[in-house]
């Protein structure tokens, strides 16, 4: 679905991408990671038709991206690290403005507007201005608008930074849910515990380059989740209160409880974890981490790009 084949881009003299290559199958969940300025952004900027590259060629369903980019702009849906948002507007407006952006028909505008509000959970505040939304409210609103032509392709930059524990559950689930229904999704992002519980594979980045991991691989390939999950969690005050709390949750087991910190293995998938985290809100302990436990990833994530262990 996505092909990207020795793909270069210059600024000013400044190589931003040296012949970066990359295949992403049609239905695939696919994570890109590198460290800063190693060319993510630029890459998904050319995929999204914002940028040309210098030489290379990037394909999007066979279509390249330089010589067909009306027809790649249906395709793809673009939500970049920094969107924009009009605050002095009320969502129902802002959703209209995108979709009249987007050419969504008349006819289909009220259904496919609605639609929107309903999937990110924001109907209720329709009515409500852009600039009243917390910031996890506002990276929906954005992954609604972004979602309104109906993309066949996804592509995320840095989604969920800034967000919450349970704002980065929710987000998860969301993407897997999109990908259950075939879309296919490119994410690049930093938090390797997310893209470890929702990504098929990861493609290694650096200086605009193929990097690869101590045993020479350039695309890791990730196990599927196991039934049973590891969460480290943080909290602001005692992990073995915390841990009481957790422990009373069926399908939760501590295996491990210490100052702030505690590990649980958790039977089942996100909407467990949810479960879990607002469990331990609602009994009052403020959560200052919750991470699927990712080990692997970030192991060979610190080994190829040179970070020491903690």
């Amino acid at each position: 679905m996505i092909e990207v084949e020795q793909i270069r881009k210059n600024y000013n003299g400044n190589q931003a991408l040296d012949g970066f290559s990359l295949q992403v199958a049609r239905g695939e969940l696919f994570g890109l990671v590198g460290p800063n300025g190693a060319g993510k952004t630029t890459l998904i900027k050319i995929l999204a038709t914002l940028l040309p590259p210098s030489s290379g060629a990037a394909c999007i369903a066979g279509m390249d991206v330089r010589n067909h980019r009306n027809a790649v702009k249906q395709l793809v849906g673009y939500m970049p690290d920094q969107p924009g948002l009009y605050q002095d507007m009320r969502l129902r407006e802002f959703l209209q403005f995108f979709a009249d952006a987007f050419h969504v028909s008349k006819h289909e505008q009220p259904a496919v507007i609605e639609g929107a509000l309903s999937r990110s959970g924001l109907t209720e505040r329709s009515d409500a201005f852009v600039e009243e939304l917390s910031f996890g409210l506002k990276q929906r609103l954005v992954l609604a608008k972004t979602l309104l032509h109906g993309p066949k392709v996804l592509l995320l930059d840095e989604p969920a930074t800034g967000l919450d524990p349970i704002a980065r559950l929710e987000l998860r689930q969301q993407l897997k849910q999109l990908n259950a229904e075939g879309m296919t999704i490119l994410i690049s992002s930093h938090i390797l515990s997310d893209l470890e519980d929702i990504c098929t594979r990861v493609a290694l980045i650096s200086n605009g380059k193929n990097a690869a991991d101590a045993d020479g691989n350039q695309v890791i390939q990730l196990a599927q989740p196991a039934a049973a999950r590891v969460h480290e969690i943080e909290v602001l005050g005692s992990a073995s209160d915390a841990a009481k709390a957790a422990a009373s949750l069926p399908g939760v087991k501590v295996m491990h409880a210490e100052g702030s910190r505690l590990v649980a293995e958790l039977t089942g998938g996100n909407a467990e974890a949810a479960a879990l985290l607002r469990h331990l809100v609602t009994h009052g302990f403020d959560i200052v981490r919750f991470d699927y436990r990712s080990a692997t990833l970030e192991e060979r994530y610190q080994k190829a790009f040179g970070v020491k262990q903690p």
